[in-house]
């Protein structure tokens, strides 16, 4: 193969150039195929016939071992940002919502939230964006030993921050259901019971805590770096 940046050629599990120094599939000035100049904007060599299109992004194993080999555990506990990360990743197993109702009593992990829609159909809670929030996190953590992504580490820690804000929200609308004020009689009297039973019945886990405040500190040992 060719290096996509200075054409020279290279083995096919070469990490960097020996010539130019760059990653032979990180740029767009070669074709891989035949060594052959290009312009970013072609779909296919003009020489060879080869396709272009899926320069873009490109993804080796080669470059994963490599990363892969590189990690430190050392240099990764002393990152206060991952560590936490790690944590807030961690409190999704642990209870995010507990419901007590009729003497039997049951919680819901960051995970399991999908069937929540059965105790609070007024939540605003999507089981697509809950599980949007763990893979953010992992996104952030591997972000430093996956080079192909390490441009999105910071898109991972705000998208994190967001979704612990949006499920917070849709938590707390569990825990207060909208109950309808009646009027002051006996009935009304008895809807007001009704909302507190609601109201009492279901409550935010400690595990939703864990996952809240290890994000916040994620994000702020993330910002000063």
């Amino acid at each position: 193969m060719y290096c996509k940046n200075c054409g020279n050629e290279v083995h096919e599990k070469a990490v960097a150039c020996p010539k130019c120094g760059v990653n032979p599939r990180s740029e767009k000035k070669f074709c891989q195929s035949c060594g052959s100049e290009t312009n970013p904007n072609q779909v296919i060599c003009t020489k060879c016939g080869v396709s272009l299109a899926s320069q873009g992004f490109s993804f080796n194993t080669s470059d994963l071992q490599s990363s892969l080999q590189k990690i430190d555990i050392n240099d990764f506990a002393k990152n206060k940002s991952n560590i936490f990360a790690l944590i807030a990743l961690i409190g999704c197993f642990l209870p995010w919502l507990k419901v007590d109702l009729f003497m039997v009593s049951q919680s819901f992990s960051g995970f399991g939230l999908s069937k929540l829609a059965d105790f609070a159909p007024n939540t605003i809670l999507v089981s697509f964006l809950l599980y949007l929030f763990p893979i953010c996190l992992i996104g952030f953590i591997i972000s430093d030993f996956v080079p192909q992504i390490s441009k999105y580490k910071r898109y991972f820690l705000i998208g994190s921050l967001l979704l612990i804000i949006y499920a917070g929200i849709g938590l707390y609308m569990a825990a207060n259901p909208s109950i309808p004020e009646t009027s002051k009689d006996d009935f009304g009297g008895m809807m007001s019971s009704a909302r507190k039973m609601a109201n009492d019945a279901i409550s935010v886990g400690w595990g939703y805590y864990v996952s809240l405040i290890t994000t916040i500190a994620s994000f702020i040992f993330g910002r000063k770096k």
